[in-house]
């Protein structure tokens, strides 16, 4: 029952970060408008004290060549960038969506059509291709279950950030959607 109540979960943070049928983002922002969200910093001993590292322990692969060949219980090191929606972090969980570094950021390929408050939705690039090149990134403590504390700020880590994330895969739905149980987060 518990690995139904995560994979629920995971699946419902990938949909949510990659939207639904048509595109939800609002280009109607500025530059000025931007600024990454920020959370309290977590309670000491709230995440595990090899979580976040400063380098991986080996070469990892991009999300969608990832999510290609991974089953569950395979062990991997993906990188990505976090975001795919204006708020990849859930508040109440360490849960993060991250998206495949091929996949650029509003106005990264093309600064002059940079229209975008939040780059890190990924608002520019189509909704099936995001859901394609994004996976959930779950932290779960010693009873199995997500940590009930945000990883927004925790570690380095923030909106559009680009992280190297090593653990076991999760889940792994119909639809493509993935989770992946982090044992390590490297902040870039």
């Amino acid at each position: 029952m518990h690995r139904l109540n995560t994979l629920i979960l995971a699946s419902s943070v990938i949909l949510v970060a990659c939207g639904g049928k048509g595109d939800d983002h609002d280009h109607s922002h500025t530059r000025q408008d931007r600024g990454a969200p920020t959370a309290p910093a977590a309670p000491e001993g709230t995440f595990p004290a090899t979580l976040f590292a400063t380098a991986p322990t080996g070469e990892p692969v991009g999300v969608g060549a990832m999510k290609q060949a991974a089953k569950q219980g395979d062990r991997v090191i993906v990188v990505g960038r976090i975001g795919g929606s204006k708020d990849p972090f859930l508040a109440d969980r360490a849960m993060v969506t991250i998206v495949d570094p091929s996949v650029k950021l509003c106005g990264e390929a093309e600064p002059e059509n940079d229209h975008c408050a939040t780059p890190w939705d990924f608002c520019c690039e189509p909704r099936e291709n995001l859901r394609k090149m994004s996976i959930a990134v779950v932290v779960n403590g010693a009873d199995a279950a997500p940590i009930a504390h945000t990883l927004l700020g925790q570690g380095g880590l923030k909106p559009g950030a680009r992280v190297v994330v090593e653990g076991t895969v999760a889940t792994v739905g119909p639809d493509g959607a993935a989770t992946i149980a982090a044992e390590r987060i490297v902040a870039k």
